[in-house]
């Protein structure tokens, strides 16, 4: 009779503790506010690192060596967003080097967005782009190498 006495608590125990639900993989549902607002390029990461400007020094954020590289992102409270980027031209040389230049040209789009688990998706067209927030930086990760980019940063103006 004592082992059962014992043993009936440790059954309802376990019994509980199973039966609760676990909310971690739950989405965390994000303030929007966060993202809200107008966003400037901050980097646009390459690889490998390139001497743009031909001062002797390599670099993989572009908008160091090119001043005219510019982007802006605009996240709207209605769930709409548009951008405006200036146009690159990557040409290869030879041997891992590449030519980048700005264009006369800028690109827009536009779409609309989603934000949870401080994850920002941008829907345009039938195309996902992804960001990460931290602080007031947007980040997106493609990790490409020339003539594609590894990451680009947005910070929060």
């Amino acid at each position: 009779m004592k082992k059962s006495k014992f043993l009936m608590p440790l059954i309802a125990f376990i019994f509980i503790f199973l039966s609760c639900s676990s909310d971690d993989n739950a989405p965390v549902e994000d303030n929007n506010d966060a993202v809200v607002g107008t966003w400037s390029l901050a980097e646009l990461n390459i690889n490998p690192p390139q001497d743009i400007n031909n001062d002797g020094s390599t670099t993989s954020n572009i908008l160091t060596e090119l001043p005219c590289a510019a982007g802006t992102l605009v996240i709207n409270s209605d769930g709409s967003w548009n951008s405006t980027v200036v146009n690159l031209d990557i040409t290869p040389i030879t041997g891992g080097l590449f030519d980048i230049r700005c264009t006369n040209t800028s690109s827009t789009a536009s779409g609309v967005w989603q934000f949870q688990n401080s994850q920002l998706s941008l829907f345009f067209n039938t195309t996902l782009f992804l960001y990460n927030l931290s602080g007031d930086r947007l980040t997106n990760t493609t990790n490409e190498d020339l003539p594609g980019f590894m990451s680009e940063v947005y910070e929060k103006q």
